[in-house]
């Protein structure tokens, strides 16, 4: 991640558009979800142009929430529609077909950046506003 010489934060370059999914999977079936997601999934995906980055979480803390996240940097949401993804999308290995079978609720969403309208906010030196009234 390249620095900004005049931030003690590191800058990372994005595009506009992030594609969140989330997913429950069972401890007991962990095993073989994070096999397919790390081993295949992740690296077939970013094969397609236009997809970036793709960031793993599982969760920490919370209620109500799925136990797997998963952060796709697109350009923009064209990928999602190019031959390259309805091709991929229909080539199904065993590892796939096991990790879906255990995948038990999932939640997708795309979303357009809105602001600031490209790159990402950085400015760290707080709100500071005037106290009304004294």
């Amino acid at each position: 991640m390249p620095e900004d010489r005049n931030s003690k934060y590191p800058t990372q370059h994005i595009g506009t558009t992030i594609m969140v999914v989330m997913m429950h999977v069972e401890a007991e079936d962990e095993e073989v979800f994070n096999r397919w997601y790390d081993e295949e999934h992740l690296l077939e995906r970013l094969e397609i142009p236009g997809y970036i980055s793709a960031r793993r979480f599982k969760l920490e803390e919370g209620e109500g929430v799925l136990n797997y996240l998963c952060i796709w940097e697109l350009e923009d949401a064209s990928p999602l529609s190019s031959e390259m993804y309805k091709e991929q999308r229909a080539r199904i290995t065993e590892l796939h077909r096991r990790a879906n079978e255990v995948i038990k609720q999932r939640a997708r969403g795309v979303y357009k950046q809105i602001y600031p309208v490209e790159g990402a906010f950085e400015d760290h030196s707080g709100f500071h506003p005037e106290a009304v009234g004294r």
